[in-house]
């Protein structure tokens, strides 16, 4: 995954085969549902990712242009891909409807659009659906690709702790230490409703490291917590990209074991070469 954090106005060349997913837009009437948009955003970004020979723009750099009422051509030019997806979410009790659609980032015309509208229940096959949709619209206009048959896991059953986990996030990517916390009661939560639920634990994870590397938190409560939650979750599933990610995390910001850090890295890349 291509990944642009500080975006200047410059060209990068254009690749065919590619695509960046902005932030779909939160169109509830609870504003507050504006975690589960971001989700959804974040959940299709790693479903493209699996697929070999497509570049795909990381979150970081997609969601840059977050609330920016940017021209889709200049977009393009400035992540230097060829197709742009964008969309909406509406989430009305327990029902979703998602609307996306393609964009060819060259002349800024629409090629697919497309309305989708299920209960939550199916949020997962939702969203696989979804990626599949978009992959397969991809390589009708770019050319041949393979394809999985599945593009989207979601490591867990239940949609409540699922929209508990994207709460955690929303709030972990708000960068400042109220929010890390807000963010660890809704990892919590997460975990709560399903203890064998990966993600909640490697975001937690994150979250205490940080408070400690900004003095938040000492070292020894950081380390304390930290080290009970990779044990846990190294039990059920240590075969995940963001497991070695939260181990060389922990490693540079406890110990700047830059060693560590590097091999567990390594070993993230090995599982998942297009992690971000």
């Amino acid at each position: 995954m291509t990944s642009v954090t500080n975006i200047e106005k410059k060209i990068i060349p254009l690749i065919e085969k590619s695509i960046a997913v902005l932030p779909f837009v939160n169109i509830s009437s609870d504003p507050d549902n504006e975690y589960f948009s971001d989700g959804v955003t974040e959940e299709i970004i790693n479903a493209l990712t699996k697929i070999k020979g497509l570049k795909v723009i990381a979150r970081t750099s997609s969601f840059s242009f977050k609330g920016k009422n940017e021209d889709v051509r200049e977009i393009g030019r400035l992540l230097g891909v060829a197709t742009l997806l964008e969309g909406s979410v509406r989430r009305v009790k327990k029902r979703v409807r998602i609307t996306a659609q393609l964009i060819n980032s060259s002349d800024g015309t629409h090629f697919w659009s497309k309305n989708f509208d299920r209960e939550m229940e199916d949020i997962f096959e939702f969203q696989d659906e979804i990626s599949l949709l978009i992959a397969d619209q991809i390589r009708e206009n770019f050319g041949h690709f393979d394809i999985q048959e599945h593009l989207f896991d979601s490591h867990t059953k239940s949609v409540e702790a699922y929209n508990e986990y994207h709460k955690g996030r929303y709030f972990q990517l708000k960068w400042n230490v109220d929010d890390f916390y807000n963010a660890i009661l809704h990892y919590k939560n997460a975990i709560d409703t399903d203890s064998d639920y990966p993600l909640p634990y490697y975001g937690m994870i994150m979250c205490y490291a940080y408070l400690y590397s900004w003095n938040a938190i000492s070292k020894e409560e950081a380390v304390s917590i930290t080290n009970k939650l990779l044990s846990t979750v190294k039990g059920i599933n240590s075969d995940l990209p963001e497991y070695h990610l939260v181990v060389s995390n922990s490693a540079i910001l406890f110990d700047w074991d830059l060693d560590l850090a590097h091999e567990e890295l390594q070993k993230a890349l090995q599982i998942y070469p297009d992690y971000s």
